[in-house]
């Protein structure tokens, strides 16, 4: 954008210009039509060629959504891909034949097919939409695009944004490494690329204005990658974590993103007129820019707005432990793991015939490579759980339950300060995490890794409410 553009829009008219919202009134409907087909964009800029991607609509992200609370969507999506395809709505806690899993909730969308998605999202928050049929190609070629929900009484901001974040394996050339079936990446830590992005642009720059209140919507769709970001100097407060409300809390340490998870943060620019802020990434050994955030000359204010920032509670079902099923789920496989031998296909396997089929990792010893495998946790409607989550691996997995919130109480036996519902959190080597939610949206529901390439190498299974 340039200078004046930015100036014009940060004025009266800047919310409404650059983050247009749905106007609709609550109960109304939202139509849209999106094809999944190929397109070109320009990841790194104009001094490469563009990159052949994958995409809703042909573009990274995909067409943006945004609804009010209480507004539903009907999206036709047409398949202009030459393979099948679905459409997982991730985060929501939608009826069991809209979540877009194919083989499970619904056929793949044969190219040249279209499909009718149409529910009413019951949460207000930070979502998104990915392809969920070799996930870790399609979503790894760009099909995903963010779904916001707009609260009914937001908090007051200057501009309410979606950073969606992504990293991509180019070669020199800028185009996709055509590498989707390393058996590396199945067995280590998922496939982790060289061009991180936000927005589809590497290495961009957010024009602000010193004063200015931002709402950031932080989505990482990556493949594996997970994200500690630095907003140093600036002192960003957590309101919502995987799209539910959090009481406000300002981190003393980075912020993690699991990949699939989402960040809230509400944010005050206070930094030198004129200057460049980095966010930078420091989850693994090499650190890396993220995005920056040019300072205006112009201040928009002098002192920090004083209104709340803090989200209405959230509309979940609240767990009873002294009247709750118990459940373990343990995590094992993968490069430098103990798993010895597990079950696929009801039989007993050494891991070298496992291996042999392109399968690493296991939950309690079964290799989930078949969707019609026994479920995991096979509960009726209204059942409380107590779930405790064991990595005995040495990696991170975020593993992602659907068309649920699961509340984190503990880790490693440990209370956490404030426990929060999530949807995809995240599973540190050799740690252990306990939760609880009730089993309140019937259906057969997917429970995997969201680092898709352990997912696709047998970490998944069933969790079926009856």
């Amino acid at each position: 954008m340039h200078r004046r553009q930015f100036l014009q829009l940060t004025g009266g008219g800047a919310v409404a210009a650059l983050c247009p919202s749905v106007a609709a009134d609550i109960g109304s409907i939202k139509r849209l039509a999106i094809r999944a087909q190929s397109g070109r964009v320009h990841i790194v800029g104009p001094d490469f060629p563009a990159t052949a991607i994958w995409g809703y609509d042909g573009q990274v992200p995909g067409t943006s959504i945004r609804l009010v609370h209480g507004q539903a969507l009907e999206a036709s999506v047409h398949n202009d891909l030459d393979v099948p395809t679905s459409v997982h709505w991730h985060g929501i806690r939608l009826p069991n034949a809209m979540d877009g899993v194919a083989g499970v909730t619904q056929p793949a969308i044969a190219p040249g097919d279209s499909f009718d998605y149409r529910f009413t999202p019951p949460d207000a928050g930070t979502f998104w939409y990915h392809s969920h049929i070799n996930a870790h190609e399609q979503v790894g070629r760009g099909l995903y695009g963010p779904l916001v929900i707009e609260e009914k009484e937001p908090p007051v901001v200057d501009r309410d944004l979606v950073l969606m974040i992504d990293d991509w394996r180019l070669l020199d050339d800028a185009s996709i490494k055509e590498d989707f079936e390393s058996g590396h990446d199945r067995s280590h830590a998922g496939r982790i690329g060289n061009a991180p992005t936000v927005n589809g642009r590497f290495r961009d720059v957010l024009e602000v204005r010193y004063g200015e209140r931002l709402r950031l919507r932080l989505i990482n769709a990556s493949n594996a990658r997970n994200f500690a970001l630095d907003f140093a100097p600036l002192k960003p407060d957590v309101i919502a974590i995987d799209g539910q409300p959090i009481t406000p809390y300002r981190p003393d340490d980075a912020i993690v993103i699991a990949a699939g998870g989402r960040v809230d943060l509400i944010v005050d620019i206070f930094a030198d007129p004129g200057s460049m802020l980095e966010v930078s990434d420091s989850f693994y050994r090499r650190p890396f820019s993220l995005i920056k955030f040019a300072v205006g000359d112009e201040p928009l204010r002098q002192s920090p707005l004083e209104t709340a920032i803090a989200l209405n509670p959230a509309q979940l079902p609240e767990p009873d432990l002294s009247n709750a099923k118990s459940y373990e789920v343990v995590l094992d496989g993968g490069a430098m793991g103990g798993l010895e031998r597990a079950m696929m296909d009801g039989k007993w396997m050494n891991l070298f015939d496992i291996a042999r089929q392109g399968y690493a990792w296991a939950l309690n010893d079964i290799v989930g490579n078949r969707l019609d495998m026994p479920p995991l946790i096979d509960v009726p409607l209204g059942t409380h759980i107590s779930l405790t989550i064991d990595n005995r691996t040495a990696f991170p997995h975020p593993m992602h339950l659907h068309g649920h919130h699961i509340k984190l109480l503990s880790i490693d036996d440990h209370p956490v300060p404030q426990p929060h519902w999530v949807d995809s959190p995240l599973v540190m080597p050799r740690q252990k995490l306990q939760f609880a939610f009730v089993a309140d949206n019937p259906g057969k529901w997917l429970f995997h890794c969201h680092i898709l390439e352990h997912h696709a190498a047998g970490m998944g299974s069933i969790v079926r409410v009856s």
